[in-house]
């Protein structure tokens, strides 16, 4: 497949991104024509927006010049806040990574209207939601557990009262950086330690849901209508049984067939939160029923690929040109 001589992918990634390395590497592989924009050092890149003459409005990074009419596609990788460290003004440092990001958002928004972006930072933060994701799914025919928010203490322990095991978890999935990497909050079942605890969650809310027993779990990367199944026997590792994410070596990865079923159900959800590139995290209990857990819009892959050897590089490129060529 090949892209039209003018036309560019344009990547919009962070300077430390080496999922987006690997793909604009697969790209330089495939000579497709692309210009890698890092949102974190914005403020670095040269822009000229022209109205009504749109198409004539340019991008300048380094040496690289780009109008916008040569844009073919958008892959909005990553996108975070341009930073200007180098202004020593509070205020007016403020003042100019204000004024980039809200630049860096509004193009991105602007090319939307000429080309194809994979996926729309709206639609990426609406599909983002688990509330409304497990609403929406159980409306497409999944299985979902039985679920509570809440920052009450006491319906937080009426509800573990009700289930043989609970599984307790943060409300949006919280992460950070640390030095030795990343820091998450993993799924744990709610112990007699966790409940006496119950009352700091008058503090923030958390989610509590019926543990579901598995045979194993599923984790789908869904690129435009392609599928890519992982199923991962987390039962086979203790240290993965609650939360695969905690990674063992020894828990098995394999390919998965997705079948028409299951793949329509997921390709209903995407096209209901406007989505082309995302995840789905999925239970397989032991009598065969799926339950579905969880969608990530825009997520992380490389590690599956490597795993399984399923070309979901490939596959996004792809779909940027497709959806370019129609």
């Amino acid at each position: 497949m090949s892209i039209k001589p003018k036309s560019h992918l344009l990547v919009v990634t962070r300077t430390k991104d080496v999922t987006a390395d690997h793909v604009l590497g697969r790209m330089a592989e495939r000579n497709i024509p692309y210009l890698r924009l890092n949102s974190d050092s914005f403020g670095e890149a040269h822009i000229t927006l022209r109205f009504p003459d749109v198409h004539e409005s340019v991008i300048s990074i380094d040496s690289a010049r780009l109008a916008m009419s040569e844009i073919g596609g958008v892959w909005l990788r990553r996108i975070a806040k341009p930073k200007m460290s180098q202004i020593h003004d509070p205020e007016a440092r403020t003042f100019a990574e204000s004024e980039l990001d809200f630049t860096l958002r509004w193009l991105i928004d602007l090319l939307g209207n000429y080309c194809p972006v994979l996926d729309g930072e709206v639609n990426v933060l609406e599909g983002r939601n688990k509330f409304d994701q497990l609403a929406i799914a159980e409306m497409f025919g999944f299985c979902i557990p039985e679920t509570l928010v809440t920052n009450d203490p006491s319906a937080a322990r009426d509800f573990v009262g009700r289930y043989k095991l609970v599984a307790i978890k943060s409300v949006a999935g919280y992460g950070q950086k640390a030095d030795d990497g990343f820091y998450t909050v993993y799924t744990n079942i709610v112990t007699k330690d966790i409940l006496d605890r119950f009352e700091s969650i008058r503090m923030a809310p958390v989610c509590l849901q019926e543990y579901i027993d598995k045979a194993f779990e599923l984790r789908i990367t869904v690129v435009g209508r392609q599928m890519f199944g992982c199923r991962i026997d987390s039962q086979n590792t203790e240290r993965t049984q609650t939360d695969w994410r905690r990674r063992d070596r020894a828990t098995p990865y394999s390919v998965y067939n997705v079948d028409c079923k299951l793949g329509d159900q997921l390709n209903a959800i995407m096209e209901h939160y406007g989505v082309r590139f995302a995840s789905f995290d999925l239970i397989v209990t032991p009598d065969g029923r799926i339950v579905f857990l969880e969608m990530n819009p825009a997520t992380q892959f490389l590690w599956i690929e490597d795993l399984t050897g399923m070309p979901i590089t490939d596959a996004i490129i792809n779909e940027l040109l497709v959806q370019y060529q129609r």
